[in-house]
């Protein structure tokens, strides 16, 4: 009896898959390097999907753990590369972060912060004051600048109470000719120094981006994809938002996780286009 239940059981969650896999795509979330682009270079394929979608009306937002750019320089990125987007399509980890100190710490706390001029600024905007003594936060986010005074500030201020938030979990980031160390990397080092500091990490795979993106495309979970190329950030923080996730084949190290399967892996987006529907909105 026990084997029939379980064969009962095996055949109903395998019936389930089939019927979550065969709804209509109706809204495409999307990560940007390794799917959209690569580094500063357009991915042919990906440009041509993301302008059929467009053109048919079919909803897509982006979302990426890069600190680099605001939403508005993302967006003039994409369109520089022949992919209609605006800054309200685009939730990357710099209004992540600032919504969390929103949230949790009051105008004018010190930060002390390693990241692009965006991130600065975006603090800054927000009523935080940068400091290299005495602060309450330590924000880390990529710096093609980061030095060892950098580094020996987010330590010194972690080792005297400072909370530590990263604005995401990845050691390699996609360039044209091969991968750069990313953020984890950073945070790596400070949790190594100060163990006692556990970062608070707000890109994926938290699903916080992934939720707001939804909200801004107005459809339902099970009729939205979303679309990434690694899978301990990308996919894991589509499932955790509910959604159904797509791993575009990549060649980034190390990334498989024990026991998380997207729905689907394509190797290219063309291979979604005549799958995705153009009848857009939550019926």
């Amino acid at each position: 009896m026990m084997a029939t239940r379980t064969d009962i059981n095996g055949i109903s969650e395998l019936q389930q898959r089939a019927s979550r896999a065969n709804r209509p795509i109706r809204g495409i979330i999307s990560d940007l390097d390794g799917v959209a682009y690569r580094d500063d270079d357009p991915i042919p394929g990906s440009v041509q999907a993301f302008r059929g979608w467009h053109e048919r009306g079919v909803p897509y937002a982006f979302v990426t753990n890069n600190s680099t750019k605001s939403a508005a320089q993302f967006a003039a990125k994409l369109n520089g590369m022949g992919i209609p987007a605006t800054a309200a399509q685009v939730f990357n980890t710099i209004s992540a972060v600032s919504i969390l100190l929103q949230q949790r710490w009051r105008p004018g706390t010190p930060v002390f912060a390693i990241g692009e001029q965006p991130l600065l600024e975006a603090l800054e905007e927000s009523g935080y004051r940068l400091t290299g003594t005495d602060a309450e936060v330590v924000v880390l986010g990529f710096d093609a600048g980061l030095n060892y005074a950098k580094l020996r500030g987010a330590i010194r201020a972690a080792l005297a109470g400072a909370t530590v938030i990263a604005t995401n979990p990845d050691v390699l980031t996609p360039v044209h000719d091969g991968y750069d160390p990313c953020v984890g990397v950073l945070t790596a080092a400070v949790a190594a120094a100060v163990p006692s500091a556990t970062p608070i990490v707000v890109g994926k795979p938290h699903p916080f981006m992934i939720e707001q993106a939804l909200k801004h495309l107005g459809t339902r979970k099970e009729e939205t994809v979303m679309i990434g190329d690694q899978i301990a950030t990308d996919i894991v923080a589509g499932q955790r938002a509910g959604l159904r996730t797509i791993l575009i084949a990549s060649d980034v190290p190390f990334n498989a996780v024990t026991g998380v399967v997207p729905e689907r892996i394509i190797t290219s987006l063309l291979d979604l286009v005549d799958v995705v529907s153009e009848e857009t909105g939550a019926a």
